[in-house]
C-alpha cells in the first residue's frame, strides 16, 4: 500500500536570502557586505543559490527596505566598514 502523507505536516521552507542573512550578521564577529554574507551563508548550507545574476544586489536592496520601513530592524549599516552591515541586536 502506498504510504500516506500527514497534510498537516508541511514540508520545511526554504530559508530566504535575508533570514540566512540574518543568521549570518548574528553569529558575525565583524561587519560584512553582501557578497561575504552570501558566500557564509551558502558554506554554511543556510541559504542555496537560486541561478539569480545579482544575488548581492536583491540582498543589499532587502536589508536596506528593512533598514527603512521596520520599526526593529534585524540589520544595521556599519559605521566602520562602508558598504556592509551588523546584526541589530
Amino acid at each position: 500500500p502506498a504510504q500516506e502523507t500527514c497534510p498537516a505536516v508541511k514540508p520545511k521552507k526554504k530559508t530566504s536570502l535575508l533570514d540566512a542573512a540574518a543568521m549570518v550578521l548574528k553569529q558575525a564577529l565583524s561587519p560584512l557586505n553582501c557578497k561575504e554574507i552570501i558566500a557564509k551563508a551558502v558554506a554554511d548550507g543556510l541559504w542555496s543559490p537560486t541561478g539569480a545574476k545579482t544575488p548581492e544586489q536583491s540582498l543589499y536592496s532587502a536589508m536596506f527596505r528593512e533598514i527603512r520601513d521596520k520599526e526593529n530592524p534585524r540589520f544595521k549599516k556599519s559605521e566602520t566598514r562602508k558598504g556592509s552591515f551588523e546584526y541589530n541586536g
